[in-house]
């Protein structure tokens, strides 16, 4: 497999696929429910997808208007082309004036081999925030969560959450979960290393409260170290209801970014390749990442250290800024 290094990751989708914004008129902010309290384990399931529909209502503003910040050494910066009226000459195929708001969906491969990684993203995902925070964006970030093992959970029902403590703790519960080695939604062990990635991928396209995507950058950053069921099949004794081609076509149709963590080799003897559909095809298929105009990144230089999830924010969000959404195939 091709490894690519993770310094452009969450936010190469971050602020990748904006249009133009009318300069003095805010953004809309069409959002509906915030997920303001953590999640604990599902206890229902329907089709082998559980889904938690708690969730509390709240409301997010738009920045005023005329909000003007003084020219110094960022003034050629992306965040400041509004603040300084002057907008500086773009890198090509980037959009002039691009003011988005910001949608983040995790889906979290929660198997007994996973527990480092999602504590690493525990560890950094309020650096995460403050850095997409400090773009200076018209409304705050939102996000999302949905885990899986074979079966899968989109959590809070598809409310976001507005408050990176709340998803920092939510973390940690689904990290110690991993110990386990059980379903998401109960019911028995996980006794095969095949995970249910694409019915996690899909809740999270399909019902995930995104803003619209007119205003609304949208990113899913999907971690797993092993292939897939591809539905429909059953899988452990679970009902996969999604396959690979029709889970590519809704994160297409929704204009969702896949950025991938994924491994290079897995199975139960830890020496098969399980990089189709992440890093190679699938079945004659391009890698979803490709599909939807993201990446594909090696998660072992996340668990090595090598690099931070909130280093690749900033390295990617300057790569990444304005880029049109343009999904292949």
């Amino acid at each position: 497999m091709q490894r690519a290094m993770m310094a452009v990751v969450v936010s190469s989708a971050v602020l990748s696929a904006c249009t133009a914004q009318p300069p003095g008129e805010p953004p809309d902010d069409p959002s509906a429910g915030s997920a303001e309290t953590s999640a604990g384990p599902p206890t229902d399931s329907l089709g082998g997808t559980t889904v938690d529909v708690s969730s509390s209502g709240s409301t997010t503003m738009p920045m005023p208007p005329g909000d003007s910040t003084s020219a110094g050494s960022s003034d050629t910066e992306p965040g400041f082309y509004f603040d300084l009226g002057v907008i500086p000459d773009m890198p090509e195929g980037k959009l002039p004036g691009c003011q988005q708001a910001v949608d983040i969906v995790f889906t979290m491969d929660v198997s007994t081999t996973m527990g480092g990684f999602i504590m690493n993203l525990a560890d950094e995902i309020l650096e995460v925030d403050a850095a997409i925070s400090a773009l200076d964006l018209p409304l705050q970030p939102h996000y999302g969560l949905a885990v899986f093992v074979d079966d899968a959970l989109l959590v809070n029902g598809g409310a976001p959450y507005t408050d990176a403590m709340v998803l920092r703790d939510d973390f940690l519960m689904w990290s110690a979960f991993t110990a386990s080695n059980q379903q998401v939604g109960g019911g028995n062990s996980n006794t095969t290393f095949a995970e249910n990635s694409l019915d996690a991928l899909y809740a999270a396209a399909d019902q995930f409260q995104w803003r619209p995507a007119e205003t609304t950058i949208r990113i899913i950053i999907h971690t797993t170290d092993d292939t897939f069921w591809d539905g429909p099949t059953i899988g452990n004794g679970v009902m996969i209801q999604h396959g690979y081609a029709e889970t590519v076509q809704r994160l297409q149709d929704q204009e969702v970014r896949g950025y991938v963590f994924a491994d290079d080799i897995g199975g139960a003897c830890n020496c098969l390749d399980v990089t189709p559909g992440w890093s190679t095809p699938y079945m004659g298929m391009l890698p979803m990442p490709e599909a939807t105009d993201a990446t594909v990144y090696d998660i072992n230089e996340v668990l090595s250290g090598v690099v931070s999830l909130a280093d690749a924010i900033n390295g990617a969000v300057q790569e990444s800024y304005c880029d049109p959404y343009t999904p292949v195939g």
